[in-house]
């Protein structure tokens, strides 16, 4: 019995050796060597400075007039860049001069009309930051300073003071900056020509941030731009007193054009379209730019998906247009425009 047993296993033993002999086969191997994987830049100089560190002045400001602060911002990095703004650390004072003693405040004042007046008010006023109604816009220039975009912001029709678009510490979104490009920010500062004495001689401080930041932002790479109705030809002013506006959340780089948007529009119940006009945002459009297409329910609107565009975008354009206006008509009233310019690498392309 034993020596059965002992046969059985010098005999597995065999087997496994033939087996593994039968495994020989011609073959080849090849080595790439030498791969890299770079991480790019995001930078932005203003005013040629970086770091930023030049302050502004506004001085001697009256009620109905006007001060200004321009700088432009450069893509100094090896990417795309989106860029906002904020204001911030609003600090009143009651201004260098404080030569006279307010008596029924107690307090210093800049003139004796600033006394009268806080004292029939009853209260020091200390909140410049309400009586300057501010405009913004930008003007956005490639590498070979060619001006590819332009958008006003805010304007003085709005009447929107800085506490109004500030006053949450929220960013403002400027746009997008290519590599090597440039943005021109214009901003103005018109002092409420209804503002009382009780603000004559105050000053008002405050902190100015810009912000870079990559284009893809948030889960998956996704990048963003938020589209606008606007106020049409010659302006295309920012219509910013109603909710009609749509967010394109897109993957920057794929075989295909990996998208999700979400929009209030202007008409329920409307078959809408989506569609990449190009860097110069040409009219009429042709087939290949239609991204997706679907029926507003109610006048909401959601669309999704992933489309192979077949081209790769610089400095693009993004609209929503009613669908029966397109490939060619016009229904301005139900369209949005972008607010800032786009890039998708087509790596199918």
């Amino acid at each position: 019995m034993k020596r059965i047993i002992l046969s059985l296993a010098v005999i597995a033993v065999v087997s496994v050796v033939a087996v593994g002999a039968t495994r020989a086969f011609f073959s080849d191997t090849e080595t790439s060597t030498g791969n890299t994987f770079s991480a790019g830049t995001i930078d932005i100089a203003i005013d040629q400075q970086n770091p930023w560190t030049q302050s502004y002045s506004i001085g001697d400001l009256k009620p109905g007039e006007t001060g200004y602060i321009n700088f432009d911002i450069t893509n100094v990095g090896t990417n795309p860049v989106n860029v906002s703004k904020n204001l911030s650390a609003f600090v009143n004072t009651g201004g260098e001069v404080q030569n006279y003693f307010c008596s029924a405040l107690q307090e210093n004042t800049s003139s004796e009309p600033e006394c009268v007046a806080e004292t029939a008010l009853g209260v020091k006023k200390d909140d410049v930051q309400s009586k300057i109604v501010y405009d913004l816009s930008v003007k956005v220039y490639d590498a070979s300073s060619q001006e590819i975009w332009w958008q006003d912001i805010y304007t003085d029709a709005e009447g929107k003071s800085l506490t109004d678009v500030y006053g949450q510490d929220q960013y403002v979104t400027l746009g997008m900056i290519p590599v090597g490009g440039y943005m021109l920010v214009k901003q103005s500062y018109h002092f409420d020509p209804q503002t009382g004495n009780e603000y004559q001689g105050d000053t008002l401080s405050f902190d100015m941030t810009i912000k870079g930041e990559q284009l893809p932002q948030g889960d998956n790479g996704l990048a963003s731009v938020v589209l606008e109705n606007k106020s049409g030809a010659p302006n295309w002013d920012i219509l910013q007193f109603d909710s009609v506006k749509g967010t394109l959340n897109y993957q920057t780089s794929g075989d295909t054009f990996n998208y999700n948007f979400s929009a209030t529009v202007n008409t329920p119940n409307l078959s809408y379209t989506l569609l990449y006009v190009g860097p110069s945002g040409n009219f009429p459009y042709v087939s290949e730019e239609v991204i997706g297409s679907e029926t507003a329910v109610g006048t909401s609107l959601s669309l999704s998906g992933s489309p192979d565009l077949g081209v790769d975008i610089t400095n693009g354009k993004v609209w929503l247009v009613p669908s029966t206006t397109y490939p060619s008509g016009w229904d301005h009233a139900n369209n949005l425009y972008e607010t800032g310019l786009i890039n998708y690498n087509d790596t199918n392309n």
